[in-house]
């Protein structure tokens, strides 16, 4: 319990910021979900009806839903979202490093999911493909979806040879493709650019790989949603300059799990994010989670609002966090 309590303290650290015992003061919820308007701040702690509603499929019947799974690591965790089509089918975005592919499996079996229908790696780097490696081992997997752009690892090493041995259909992904998944959600690719291979540069760099992510437009009814993997500011001013307002969406995935590299100004301005999602055990930048309320849009963090359910119906999307914490940037 000890060593659980420790844990919790390390993932609500705040990088460069004096007054990490702020994160700590949370009060008594409702258990209510909050909608697109706008999510109620400072309301609450866990709570069982709210760690409830993660798992609860009834709450997207017929729906689009999009989990982002809350991973415990000593280290930075990395991205894993599931996405559940209306029609049940189920897409596996990222999987987070090595040690969050048992995490994943559990809320899998949990969920009653026994088989991917797809799985999306934005790009290879280990905290995006590190859980495959338990995952295509426990779980059948229809088609695996990449950005063609392989790296010299050994995780990378093990995540091929598994598609290799599963006979699991690799397809690579650029800018322009649209991902067949499900017949209600479309699912556009906007980055790598076009003509990306593994040749583009000498040296596949940490900034060269995470500036090559998938970044995938969803659109669901009038809802649009923007995942962007891990791109750092100069590709967010490419984006911007090829496709301006068409980068607008109502939930934003934050690059770069919300570090400091990524979410300028001229692209949060672009998309106008009604709700942003920081994909991170550890908030990396308050900074940036003050941008962004600046701009007038919720955030959550799954470090700060533990695992998290989006629900899409068309129209409006509602968010299940399974707990809410204190407006932290008011003094």
């Amino acid at each position: 319990m000890m060593e659980h309590k420790k844990n919790r303290f390390r993932r609500l650290k705040l990088t460069g910021i004096a007054a990490v015992t702020a994160l700590l003061l949370f009060v008594s919820c409702t258990g209510e979900p909050s909608t697109s308007g706008g999510a109620a701040e400072g309301e609450s702690f866990s709570n069982p009806v709210k760690k409830a509603a993660f798992y609860d499929t009834s709450l997207h019947q017929d729906k689009l839903a999009i989990r982002y799974f809350d991973l415990e690591a000593g280290e930075k965790s990395g991205d894993a979202i599931l996405l559940t089509a209306p029609d049940g089918r189920q897409l596996l975005v990222d999987a987070g490093i090595p040690s969050a592919g048992p995490q994943i499996e559990e809320r899998l079996n949990k969920l009653g999911i026994h088989k991917l229908d797809a799985v999306l790696s934005t790009h290879p780097h280990i905290d995006h493909i590190g859980g495959l490696t338990t995952l295509l081992l426990t779980k059948p997997v229809g088609a695996y979806y990449h950005n063609g752009i392989p790296h010299d690892t050994e995780t990378y090493r093990k995540v091929q040879k598994l598609l290799e041995d599963k006979r699991i259909p690799q397809t690579k992904l650029l800018e322009g493709d649209r991902l067949s998944w499900a017949s209600d959600v479309t699912v556009e690719v906007l980055n790598p650019p076009v003509g990306t291979t593994p040749g583009s540069f000498e040296k596949w760099g940490t900034e060269e790989l995470n500036n090559h992510s998938l970044v995938l437009l969803i659109t669901h009814g009038s809802n649009r949603i923007l995942l962007t993997g891990d791109l750092y500011k100069n590709q967010e001013y490419a984006l911007v300059e090829k496709y301006g307002d068409r980068l607008q969406a109502k939930l934003l995935h934050a690059p770069h799990h919300g570090d400091m590299t990524s979410s300028s100004g001229p692209f949060i301005r672009s998309v106008r994010p009604e709700i942003v999602m920081i994909s991170a055990n550890v908030l990396q930048s308050l900074d940036i989670l003050k941008r962004y309320e600046k701009e007038n849009a919720t955030v959550y963090s799954t470090g700060l609002n533990g695992n998290v359910l989006f629900v899409s119906d068309g129209e409006k999307v509602t968010v299940y966090p399974e707990q809410t914490r204190q407006n932290i940037t008011k003094p």
